[in-house]
């Protein structure tokens, strides 16, 4: 199947997950078109892909979901019977129901998933877990991975018929929200707004960056690992808890999963 474009739609506040969607790509032969929905777009954008286009759709796991805001921006995007390769990158936890609610959602939209992966990844709240991943070795699967995916276009003339099975149950996981919101430091925040800036869910007025809305505030941690005062961080003794925690449930050499 000849590949006319290929679009890559893609979350990832803190980087991880693009760094394995570029990777992926790479070993695709097409041109490719990227759409960064973690940067904030007060209208949603409309995107309509065709048959001919290969979508590279990718997202870190939120409790074992696809991230909502990411949700509200599928609503504006639909496919005409478009292939699609889902990518979902965790916090070396679980990936739980991500990966079939992504599936669920796409192909309601008009498109075929025809490939799908797990990464495990840095942990976006506590980075000593997963600490500096995706590493080496998980950029090279995520190229093999690429390297099938090419492969498979190029022999298929349709995925007509063809069902992708992936992991997950439903009803799905539900949503939990996070205590953990970033604050500034009033002594060492320059009012920049850099923060305001990058944030994905507008939750720090650009009037104002010492604040945080938290109604609004996703905990993703990309105003954290923006900030170059330092300024902003979320409460220590609730992060030494969380880590504690999640130390005991998360396992920092897990691999990677492939689905085609």
């Amino acid at each position: 199947m000849k590949i006319n474009e290929l679009k890559l739609v893609y979350f990832s506040p803190t980087g991880s997950t693009r760094k394995i969607m570029m990777e992926t790509a790479r070993s695709i032969d097409a041109k490719s078109v990227s759409f960064d929905l973690s940067v904030y777009k007060a209208k949603k954008p409309a995107l309509k892909f065709g048959a001919n286009d290969l979508a590279v759709f990718g997202i870190p796991v939120y409790y074992g979901r696809v991230p909502a805001l990411f949700m509200e921006y599928l609503q504006n995007i639909s496919g005409n019977g478009t292939p699609a390769v889902l990518i979902a990158t965790y916090g070396c936890r679980e990936y739980e129901d991500a990966l079939l609610e992504l599936k669920t959602e796409l192909e309601g939209r008009g498109f075929k998933a025809i490939a799908a992966a797990a990464f495990p990844t840095e942990h976006s709240i506590v980075p000593s877990i997963g600490a500096r991943r995706p590493n080496k070795a998980d950029l090279k699967q995520a190229a093999e991975f690429g390297i099938e995916v090419n492969r498979r276009m190029r022999k298929e003339e349709s995925f007509e018929g063809f069902d992708l099975h992936v992991p997950g149950n439903t009803p799905y996981r539900k949503y939990g929200k996070t205590a953990l919101f970033p604050k500034a430091d009033p002594s060492l925040c320059t009012l920049c707004g850099a923060c305001a800036k990058v944030c994905p869910a507008a939750a720090i007025p650009a009037d104002d960056p010492k604040k945080t809305d938290h109604k609004k505030c996703i905990g993703c941690m990309k105003c954290v690992r923006t900030c170059r005062q330092k300024a902003r961080a979320v409460n220590s003794i609730k992060l030494g808890m969380l880590g504690k925690k999640l130390t005991k449930v998360c396992s920092s050499d897990k691999k990677a999963e492939f689905f085609f």
